[in-house]
């Protein structure tokens, strides 16, 4: 897909495109208002979600202090009847998609296998859906996009149950990292994509059908197929509908926006299909465990007594066995296992005792070679980086456990012992300074160069909390690579490049690669100009 440097997501991966042909007279031309109207509905009682309006972070899953105002409303112990005759936009603009309602008639299974693989996740999205008083639809959008696989990727790099485009991803906070990718976050890529699709529906004169259209195509084509359609017609409308450009949208697009109304239609009329829904309890799937540290994920699978495969559902923005070392994250369990995890943590601190490093294979190196230099084995690197055989490909990264080094008793084993752990990469530090920018802060100063908020205030016998001046130097502990590999590599631009691609080729985020540089996320980059990569 294109459109003139306008954002777009990418398509969808699940659902086939339908041919069919528009007919040449004007049929969709009547002078109605087509944007949907909210109906204030009171969400159902669902304790363990915040509301995002409430503050401008990811939900605390764990609060129980919301929603307690409907005790007059009935409660529908299914999903699928409290979103029953919800879906206005499919009733409002019924007769409009009868070609996706046949196609879905046809194939009931595929509805049925769709909404097994929603179970985890359902309840949430409308949730966050009902607080932000949008259409019912839009809950049902990841059946268009990805099906519901939140590892679903598309021909076009879209990644997670929304279906977002790296650059796209960025935009709307969703970092993207060697180690864990937002897009396939459930609660950070459900909050983009709503804070998305409010802002398409902003600009779209408050029609949700051109804003889907704009999710789907971006918003500068739905603007080029509204001047096509303006250009063509002797009295065109100030604000034509989606029904309207449609023949002018790529075909994607022409299918999308009817294919999800076709969804909402059948499933709100399941029984007359023959659609049998999979019976989705109306009550939160899961909770978020807030992460102190780092954490190595297959003890926490082992402490939660759940199954892999649930596990790896409910967090599939991981990308590795261990958690991003640096920022705040959270795991999701299933509702009745998270009182147990939280105990658990507190008494077995074993769960964060990691100790690793980053590797970069060389050509003509094994895994066997690599695991005897670290000494380690082969079994833990493959387990560490899930690998399924002993091929690797020079130029990818591994992670290599690092063996605990044994306790000393004496000044001598203190002595070996540390030799060993800057051998192994532990982290050293030195000191450096930073002088004090305009837009610095103290996390940001401290994430550009890999440390905390915590430590860098104490270096600087500073509060958090103390605000910073202009010109101020500051003393930074700076974690340094050990003696026998670079701190940084050199990266030769070539044309074409950007910070993002760079930042991406080399598994770092866009804002540690500019910082580290010195440059501005908006810098431009000249072909044989030279950039600092962090190992």
């Amino acid at each position: 897909m294109a459109g003139g440097g306008s954002l777009l997501l990418s398509g969808c991966v699940s659902l086939p495109l339908i041919s069919y042909e528009l007919p040449k007279e004007k049929i969709y031309t009547e002078n109605r208002q087509s944007s949907f109207k909210p109906t204030l509905i009171t969400p159902p009682s669902s304790p363990f979600y915040t509301s995002h309006r409430a503050k401008n972070t990811v939900p605390d899953v764990t609060s129980e202090a919301q929603h307690k105002s409907d005790i007059n409303r009935t409660f529908h112990p299914i999903i699928w009847q409290e979103m029953q005759h919800q879906f206005h936009l499919s009733i409002e603009h019924l007769g409009k998609y009868n070609a996706h309602i046949d196609y879905f008639q046809k194939r009931p299974k595929y509805l049925t296998t769709v909404s097994q693989r929603a179970k985890p996740y359902l309840h949430y999205i409308l949730s966050q859906v009902q607080l932000r008083d949008m259409p019912y639809e839009i809950a049902l959008l990841p059946v268009i996009e990805s099906g519901f696989k939140p590892t679903a990727r598309s021909k076009k790099e879209a990644g997670g149950l929304w279906q977002f485009i790296p650059s796209t991803g960025h935009i709307y906070g969703l970092e993207q990292t060697w180690w864990y990718d937002g897009r396939q976050d459930v609660i950070k890529s459900t909050q983009a994509a709503l804070d998305y699709l409010q802002s398409l529906y902003q600009i779209n004169n408050n029609d949700w059908l051109l804003a889907l259209a704009s999710y789907n195509a971006g918003p500068g084509r739905i603007r080029q197929a509204i001047r096509t359609y303006q250009k063509k017609q002797s009295h065109p409308k100030a604000q034509p509908t989606f029904w309207d450009i449609q023949r002018y949208l790529p075909k994607e697009t022409q299918n999308y926006v009817p294919q999800l109304l076709a969804v909402a239609h059948v499933i709100n009329h399941s029984d007359n299909f023959d659609t049998k829904l999979e019976p989705i309890e109306n009550a939160p799937f899961f909770a978020a465990v807030s992460l102190p540290k780092q954490i190595h994920l297959t003890k926490a699978i082992q402490l939660a007594q759940i199954p892999e495969s649930t596990f790896k559902q409910l967090n599939a923005g991981y990308l590795s066995q261990i958690t991003p070392p640096n920022g705040e994250y959270h795991i999701l369990l299933p509702i009745d296992k998270v009182d147990a995890f939280q105990e658990l943590i507190v008494s077995n601190q074993t769960l964060f005792n990691i100790q690793w490093q980053k590797h970069t294979i060389k050509q003509g190196e094994s895994l066997s070679v690599i695991a005897q230099r670290y000494k380690t084995s082969q079994r833990e690197i493959k387990k560490l980086n899930n690998l399924k055989s002993n091929r690797i490909r020079a130029g990818k990264t591994l992670l290599i456990p690092i063996p605990n080094a044994p306790q000393a008793n004496n000044k001598s084993q203190l002595a070996t012992n540390s030799q060993k752990a800057i051998q192994g990469n532990t982290a050293i530090t030195t000191k450096r300074t930073h002088k004090v920018r305009s837009g610095d802060s103290l996390w940001r100063i401290a994430r550009a160069y890999n440390t905390d908020v915590k430590s860098l205030s104490r270096w600087n016998n500073l509060s958090p909390s103390t605000p910073l001046k202009l010109g101020m130097i500051l003393t930074v502990g700076q974690p340094q690579s050990p003696t026998n590999t670079p701190a940084y590599a050199h990266y030769k631009i070539q044309a074409g490049d950007s910070l993002w691609k760079i930042a991406r080729k080399n598994s770092i985020s866009t804002n540690v690669l500019a910082k580290y540089n010195n440059l501005s996320l908006k810098a431009y980059l000249k072909p044989g100009q030279l950039l600092k990569i962090p190992i």
